[in-house]
């Protein structure tokens, strides 16, 4: 883990936030293996959707390969509304799979965006008896949940 990613994606969103004329703070750590960033505040000129929040993460995973940090994913979130969502695509993740395991069949997840589907497969990546893998193309790719046997 790496402070210099930290501080590149601090300084990054700090800047985007003066830049655009918005008050409020920039918080970035290590969460596992990705750099989550939370730009916390009152913002009235920064969209808050999922797709504004993905450009944000793609620009940051830019910005750190520039500087010649490799690949290092980041997650932008925007008041905490990311880390609620991914606690509900865990547990999402997790009824899917008991109900493989009990009928014993694949479940299709409805469609969503890729740092949604990974939060699914990362959530199940060591869950015995259960794969996961995604299918379909652009906004309808979705995660299948299937039995290993």
């Amino acid at each position: 883990m790496n402070q210099r990613a930290i501080d590149l994606v601090r300084e990054l969103f700090e800047g985007l936030l003066a830049l655009v004329g918005e008050g409020g703070r920039v918080e970035a750590r290590w969460d596992g293996d990705e750099v989550y960033v939370n730009l916390i505040g009152d913002f009235r000129r920064l969209p808050d959707d999922d797709g504004f929040r993905g450009d944000l993460s793609r620009w940051a995973r830019l910005h750190l390969r520039a500087r010649r940090l490799g690949q290092v994913p980041v997650v932008v979130d925007v008041n905490g509304r990311w880390a609620a969502r991914r606690q509900e695509l865990v547990a999402m993740a997790k009824r899917a799979a008991e109900q493989v395991l009990r009928e014993r069949r694949k479940v299709r997840l409805p469609p969503m965006a890729p740092e949604d589907r990974r939060i699914i497969h990362l959530a199940l990546a060591d869950v015995p008896g259960v794969k996961t893998y995604s299918v379909g193309k652009g906004q309808g790719r979705r995660v299948v949940v299937e039995p290993t046997s």
